[in-house]
């Protein structure tokens, strides 16, 4: 550790050459902290405005910060987004599971990429892993809190959207780290500059990443004793706190995660044509107690997802409007090798399968209804096909033949597993219009949506930003909206359970547990109210203030129910979801950015604390600390940069409300970057995560007794790489 340190102080001896940038970023030396804070954004209502004057909490990471600090994935960024909490290698569906001001659930936030959405429109199971790649990213906008005003379903706790760079120089990158952790990366510009109007441009990225990751047996040996005894003798638990034992094949640990992202776009004048495709897989066993699951390679979950999308914009002679067309069609699969091999398999193969094909079309028109009054309007239609969550497969499901004739039974049966086929539309409907009066802009929005499936939402946005004396150095907001999650096929579908022989049944089998499907779920229903106030003192250091509060209906949650009957077989415990119950989270964030000069040195030093609380049908919510403190500070000198953070969390609560320890962890990224006269580019980095080596926990998902009370962290890990642009 000693040596890394001292290496780290060599590598930032002065350097005679002033900072390089590369294509897209910000230069720090010549942008004000207003200027990197405020660069302009998309994501709040369609319409490129500050984050300062947007009705909405948002943040804008630039290019120059997310390679100043080694963001290489999204997860990387929201992990040190404040409100958000990643609990990372938690859940054996979503690998890491995200939390936003006291809400978890992955599904719960919209994921786009220039506008168009990548996370699943059907609010299938979504993995937060290394598939939403940051690669060539010209900046990455975050707006916090209720979206469905704008873009409808499952704009729940917020929405993020990517955008990346149209233009520039071709580059390749690679690295190698511990634990065989491995990034290789390309891209390939056809146009160096901005395309001049009526220009053609194309851009091709791809980036692919895998690990290994750490054994963990070694390293947390009180929580995987049961691994490092019993199991090395062949050795598993039949059941949750089931005593009884039964032999299962002895295999190495293995709990690798590999990841691929690829997006080729081509502007064609007015015309945009773009394919956007990720895939990512990781172990099953994640987060479960190892006397009850198989840590080997086998155990597999990976879902993968492509989009089409084509993009027409026509702006009028006078330019006084502008009407945007939006077309894609997205498809969903889990992967037909994902499976489970644990206790409730009885530690045979148990696959799974899910796909989804949505088909959507939106209509945005935008004009000055008077002077200071921009209007939006907005139409949007979208067709969805499903075949939600299977039931446990005894063999893997094949996509070229129709589900009932491949001879899936329920475990323990000869009864035919179900098979749902869903078909739904969606219609929606919306308006925004803004209004200056004086040194203040108020803004309203509406959006209708009516599903065949569930029936018609309302959900209006309002809100209110001003700057005192017309000054920009202060801004107030106060905000309100409201949002809803749509029911989503795994929800109201989701069926699985075993049985057993019973020569006494009428049946001949009877079963200890089913969850069995609610087709009548209704959507969740969330209010939200905000208020925010930032100032400047000077053009160095900028402070806000976020407080918070949301109050969530219609709660979707798995419920056991009592005993009953499930294809006429006895059920001892039946389980499924229903609307239940609210949910309320209130908080806030102090937040704190500066950056300014010493010297010869450039300094970027930020902070955050944000308290965060909550009550979920009267009791703690899960998944949410109360207290997180985040910060670092990037350096910059010469071709050098080095930026330090460190991340501190109370203790939270996991489903079961087992409680997880605090924890405090730093990480280290080292960059040296050069250009030449030519103006190719090169740079080198190395990436320290865990920095102190600490041994700590996130809280595991799921409210089951085959959980893990926490979900051990990997340990200090180090990687470097190297990139070139030409």
């Amino acid at each position: 550790m000693k040596l890394i340190l001292l290496a780290a102080g060599l590598f930032l001896a002065p350097a005679p050459v002033a900072a390089q940038n590369d294509d897209g970023g910000v230069d720090f030396f010549r942008s004000s902290l207003q200027e990197i804070m405020d660069t302009p954004l998309l994501a709040a209502s369609y319409t490129e405005e500050k984050p300062s004057d947007t009705a909405a909490t948002a943040y804008v990471v630039t290019a120059d910060t997310i390679k100043k600090r080694g963001y290489g994935t999204l997860v990387d960024l929201l992990d040190d987004m404040p409100q958000f909490q990643v609990q990372r290698n938690s859940d054996v569906r979503g690998l890491n599971l995200l939390t936003v001001r006291g809400i978890s659930g992955n599904e719960r936030l919209v994921i786009l990429y220039n506008g168009v959405r990548v996370s699943p429109p059907t609010g299938d199971l979504m993995s937060l892993a290394g598939q939403f790649s940051l690669k060539d990213a010209e900046r990455v906008e975050v707006v916090l809190g209720p979206m469905s005003a704008v873009y409808g379903a499952d704009a729940f706790s917020g929405v993020v959207n990517v955008v990346t760079r149209r233009y520039g120089r071709s580059a390749v990158s690679a690295s190698y780290g511990s634990f065989a952790s491995r990034s290789v990366s390309v891209s390939a510009m056809a146009a160096r500059e901005e395309r001049a109007p009526g220009g053609i441009s194309a851009a091709v990225t791809f980036d692919t990443r895998a690990s290994d990751n750490p054994k963990l047996p070694s390293l947390y040996r009180s929580d995987y004793a049961w691994y490092n005894d019993q199991y090395q003798s062949g050795l598993a638990q039949t059941a949750p706190g089931n005593p009884a034992t039964v032999s299962v094949p002895v295999r190495a640990y293995d709990a690798a995660t590999d990841s691929s992202f690829l997006y080729a776009r081509a502007d064609l004048e007015d015309l945009e044509l773009g394919v956007i495709k990720g895939g990512e897989s990781h172990s099953s066993s994640i987060g479960v107690k190892p006397e009850l699951t198989l840590y080997d390679k086998d155990a597999r979950f990976g879902t993968d997802y492509w989009t089409f999308y084509g993009r027409h914009v026509y702006t009028s002679p006078a330019e006084d409007w502008r009407l945007t067309s939006l077309f894609s069609f997205y498809n969903y699969e889990i992967d037909p090798d994902s499976r489970f091999v644990n206790s409730f398999s009885g530690y045979q193969d148990a696959y799974k399968y899910a796909s989804a094909q949505t088909a959507s079309l939106q209509e945005t028109f935008s004009f000055d209804a008077a002077e200071e009054t921009p209007v939006l309007l907005g139409l949007s239609y979208q067709y969805n096909s499903d075949l939600p969550y299977t039931a446990d497969l005894n063999h893997e499901f094949n996509t070229e033949e129709s589900p009932n004739s491949q001879g899936f039974v329920y475990t323990g049966s000869t009864i035919p597993v179900d098979f749902y086929s869903l078909r739904y539309a969606n219609t929606g409907a919306f308006v925004r219009a803004q209004r200056r009066l004086g040194d203040a802009v108020f803004s309203i929005g509406l959006r209708y949506d009516y599903s065949t499936n569930y029936g018609e939402t309302w959900n209006p946005r309002a809100g209110a930003v001003w700057h005192p004396d017309g000054s920009e150095a202060t801004t107030v907001k106060l905000l309100y909206g409201e949002a809803y999650l749509a029911p989503s096929p795994f929800d109201s579908e989701k069926v699985f359970g075993s049985f057993v022989s019973s020569p006494t049944a009428p049946s001949g089998y009877y079963s200890y547990f089913f969850h069995v499907p609610n087709e009548d779920l209704k959507p969740e229903q969330m209010r939200s109210a905000e208020a925010s106030v930032a100032h400047d003192f000077g053009d160095d250091l900028r402070v806000s203030l976020n407080p918070y509060y949301n109050k969530v209906r219609n709660l979707i949650q798995d419920v056991v129910i009592g005993p009953g009957t499930f294809h006429r077989v006895e059920v001892a415990s039946i389980e499924t979801a229903l609307n239940r119950g609210t949910m309320e989270t209130y908080g806030a964030t102090l937040k704190a950015d500066a950056s300014f000069r010493s010297g010869r040195w450039g300094i970027e030093p930020w902070a955050a604390y944000t308290y965060s609380d909550g009550r979920l049908r009267g009791d703690t919510i899960p998944f949410n600390s109360r207290v997180t403190l985040e910060g670092g500070m990037s350096l910059i000198r010469g071709r050098w940069s080095i930026t330090p953070k460190a991340l501190y969390r109370s203790r939270c609560l996991d489903q079961n409300g087992a409680p997880v320890p605090s924890f405090a962890v730093a990480d280290l990224y080292l960059k040296y970057s050069v250009r030449s006269a030519a103006g190719n580019g090169f740079s080198a980095w190395l990436k320290i995560s865990n920095l102190l080596d600490r041994r700590y926990y996130n809280a595991a998902y799921g409210g089951g007794a085959d959980h893990l009370a926490g979900a051990p962290q990997d340990p200090f890990g180090m990687s470097c790489g190297a990139s070139y642009s030409f």
